[in-house]
C-alpha cells in the first residue's frame, strides 16, 4: 500500500469513532486467545530496529514518532487512537498487539495482513515495545530513581515534589507505620487499624482509636492509596498522603492516636530507638535536623505509595498469565459487573477498581462521590448524623449521603462494608445494589433508600438469578491479591520472627548464563535449563528476561556470566533475587543451566 493510500484511508476512519487497543476499563480489546500467540522471532535490537521500517510507512501519522497519538491527523479524530507509549501497553501481551496489527480493530483501524508478512508483523510489535520502554525512562527520568515495583498495566504514580521516593524514606516508613510510640499511650501503630492481611483495613463497622473513643467511619483499604486524588471517605479536601497522615496523628475529634501537644516527646521516643538513627540518617542525608516530624510525616506517606495491589487471580487470568487462574463462575461474573444492566463498573472500574483515581500525567483528577441509597431518613437531612457525607463540607443538601467508591481490589477480605460497615457480607450488598437502595422497615433508620432523592443514577436496582449472584460474587473474590496480604516488603519490621507467608508467590531456584544486561531496564536475558513448576528450558540464544530489582547487583552482571538465584513471578515479570555471581573456574565447563 503506498503511503498515500494509507493516509486516505485514516482520513475516511476520521469520520467514525476511533476504537482503542483497550476498553474502558483498560482491558485488551483483542480476544483472549490472542493472549497465547508466541513470537517465532528472538527478543532482540535487530528485530526490534526492524520494526520501524513498517511502523514509518503505516503507523505513523496516527500513532507519531513516539507513539503518543499526538500527531495533527490523531488530533481531527473523534477519539485519539491508542497511544502506544502508554502504561495500558505493558499489560498487553505480545500475541494481543500482533493479533491488533494483523486484523485491525473493526471498522477504526485496518488490519495489515496483506501488506505485511508474519515477520514484519512480529518485529513490529517489538518496536511498538521499544516505543514504551523509551517512554517508560523517560518518565522515571523525571521522577527521580526510584525503582518502582508496579504490577504490569499500572501507571506511575504522581508524588509530591517536596517529597520524593527513595527506598530509605520508604524503610523509615515501614517502620514508623508499625511503631505504637507513634500513639500517646503506645497501644496502637497506624498499622492496628491497617491490617495487612486485612488488605490493610481492620474488620470492624467503626474503627477505634488508642484511647478506646469509636470513628464515627469505618477504615478504608490504603491497597493503591497512591492513586487516589482524596484522601478518606467524604473530605475533599485531604489532597495529599502527608497532608491526611497528620489527621490521625494530631486529630482530636474522635482521638485516633493522641499526639495533639506532643510533639517533643514523640521524636524524644524515636531517639531512643536504636534502629531510628541509622535509618532516620539515611533517609534524610542532607538535613541539620533529620528527626522531625515533616520527616515521620514524609516516611509513612513513601510506604504508604508501596502498598501495591495488581496481582489477584483475575489480574493473572486478564494478562494471560495462566487462563485457568479464575473459574467459569468468575468469567460469568466478570460480564455482570462490566454489564450496563448492573452499572458496578460506572463507580469501581479501571485498574483501580475505583472511579476516584489520579497518576503521572492523568491530565486531570477524577473525583467521584456517590449517594448508594443506604438511608431515606425523613426531615431535612436524609442520612444519619455525623456521617452526612459530603454535605459536612460543602453544606449543598444535593451532597447529603455522597461518599467515596472505594477501590473493590480485595474486597472479599475488607468486610464488613460501607462507609459506616452497615452491610455485613458481599453478599448482602449485592443484595443492596439489586434493589436499588436500602429499606430498613423500623427503628431510628427507617426508611426506603430507593427513594433518597441524592441517590446515584447508576444505582437503580436489577434482578440476578441464585446462580448469577454467586457469579457475581466469585468474580468479586477473585479479585484478592494474596501477594499483598503476605508480602515481607510491607509487614511488620519489629516482629523478630519471619512470619510464615504462606500465600505469597512461590520462589524457584535457578541456574543459568547471562546472555544480554538491559542496564536502562534493570533486566537481564539468561539460558536456563527447566526451572520445575515454573518454566520450560529456555536454551541459548533466545534464553528468557528477568527482572534484577537490585541495581547494584545488576551493575555486575556481565555477558557470560553464570548465577545461581531465586525466581519469582510478579505478573507477567519474572524477578531473580537472592543472586549469587559464580566466579570464574580455570578449565571448567560452560555454565550448567538448570536447577540447583
Amino acid at each position: 500500500m503506498r503511503l498515500w493510500i494509507a493516509v486516505a484511508l485514516f482520513l475516511t476512519l476520521a469520520a467514525v469513532a476511533v476504537m482503542r487497543a483497550h476498553d474502558a476499563h483498560g482491558r485488551s480489546t483483542a480476544p483472549l486467545e490472542a493472549r497465547r500467540l508466541r513470537s517465532p522471532l528472538p527478543q532482540d535490537a535487530h528485530h526490534a530496529q526492524a520494526g520501524q521500517a513498517p511502523y514509518q510507512r503505516y503507523c505513523l501519522y496516527c500513532h507519531g514518532e513516539d507513539g503518543r497519538a499526538r500527531t495533527p491527523l490523531a488530533g481531527k479524530l473523534p477519539q485519539r487512537p491508542t497511544d502506544l507509549a502508554n502504561f495500558l501497553m505493558d499489560s498487553m501481551r505480545d500475541g494481543e498487539i500482533y493479533w491488533v496489527i494483523t486484523h485491525g480493530i473493526d471498522t477504526a483501524m485496518p488490519g495489515f495482513a496483506q501488506q505485511l508478512s508474519d515477520t514484519e508483523r512480529w518485529q513490529l510489535v517489538q518496536y511498538v515495545r521499544l516505543l514504551r520502554q523509551r517512554q517508560a525512562v523517560i518518565d522515571r527520568s523525571r521522577l527521580g530513581d526510584y525503582q518502582w515495583n508496579l504490577p504490569p498495566g499500572f501507571p506511575l504514580p504522581n508524588v509530591p515534589t517536596p517529597n520524593p521516593m527513595t527506598a530509605a524514606k520508604v524503610e523509615l516508613g515501614r517502620h514508623l507505620f508499625y511503631d505504637r510510640r507513634l500513639s500517646a499511650n503506645r497501644t496502637q501503630s497506624c498499622a492496628s487499624c491497617h491490617l495487612q492481611e486485612l488488605a490493610f483495613t481492620d474488620g470492624r463497622a467503626r474503627s477505634v482509636g488508642s484511647t478506646g473513643e469509636a470513628h464515627p467511619r469505618s477504615a478504608m483499604s490504603l491497597a493503591n492509596v497512591a492513586y487516589s486524588p482524596v484522601l478518606t471517605w467524604a473530605n475533599p479536601l485531604l489532597r495529599s498522603l502527608e497532608s491526611q497522615m497528620a489527621v490521625p496523628l494530631f486529630g482530636e475529634h474522635p482521638v485516633e492516636m493522641g499526639m495533639a501537644g506532643m510533639e517533643a516527646e514523640l521524636l524524644e521516643r524515636l531517639r531512643t530507638e536504636s534502629r531510628y538513627g541509622p535509618l532516620f540518617t539515611k533517609a534524610y542525608p542532607a538535613s541539620p535536623q533529620p528527626f522531625s516530624i515533616e520527616h515521620v510525616i514524609q516516611a509513612i506517606a513513601s510506604f504508604q505509595r508501596t502498598i501495591l495491589s495488581g496481582d489477584s487471580a483475575y489480574d493473572r487470568y486478564r494478562r494471560g498469565d495462566d487462563p485457568n487462574a479464575v473459574s467459569a463462575a468468575a468469567i460469568r461474573g466478570e460480564k455482570l459487573f462490566f454489564s450496563e444492566e448492573l452499572e458496578c463498573f460506572h463507580c469501581h472500574g479501571g485498574f483501580a477498581f475505583s472511579g476516584t483515581v489520579d497518576y503521572y500525567e492523568k491530565g486531570f483528577a477524577e473525583v467521584e462521590f456517590h449517594n448508594t441509597g443506604l438511608y431515606h431518613l425523613t426531615g431535612e437531612l436524609s442520612y444519619p448524623q455525623p456521617n452526612l457525607g459530603l454535605y459536612e463540607f460543602t453544606r449543598n443538601p444535593d451532597d447529603v449521603g455522597k461518599f467515596k467508591a472505594p477501590t473493590l481490589r480485595n474486597i472479599a477480605v475488607t468486610a464488613p462494608y460501607m462507609h459506616d460497615g452497615s452491610v455485613a457480607t458481599l453478599e448482602d450488598a449485592v443484595d443492596h445494589y439489586a434493589a436499588g437502595g436500602r429499606t430498613i422497615a423500623t427503628g431510628p433508620h427507617a426508611g426506603d433508600g430507593s427513594r433518597n432523592p441524592n441517590r446515584s443514577e447508576f444505582v437503580k436496582g436489577f434482578t440476578l438469578s441464585v446462580e448469577q449472584k454467586a457469579d457475581l460474587i466469585e468474580f468479586l473474590k477473585s479479585l484478592t491479591d494474596e501477594t499483598l496480604l503476605t508480602d515481607p516488603a510491607l509487614s511488620d519490621p519489629w516482629i523478630p520472627a519471619a512470619r510464615s507467608h504462606t500465600g505469597a508467590r512461590p520462589r524457584h531456584a535457578v541456574t543459568g548464563k547471562v546472555l544480554r544486561v538491559y542496564a536502562e531496564d534493570g533486566s537481564i536475558s539468561m539460558a536456563h535449563g527447566e526451572i520445575p513448576g515454573l518454566m520450560a528450558a529456555m536454551p541459548e540464544p533466545a534464553g528468557m528476561e528477568f527482572l534484577v530489582p537490585d541495581e547494584q547487583t545488576l551493575q555486575q552482571m556481565r555477558a557470560g556470566a553464570c548465577l545461581q538465584a531465586q525466581v519469582r513471578r510478579q505478573g507477567m515479570d519474572y524477578l531473580l533475587e537472592h543472586v549469587r555471581i559464580l566466579p570464574p573456574m580455570e578449565g571448567a565447563a560452560p555454565c550448567a543451566v538448570g536447577p540447583r
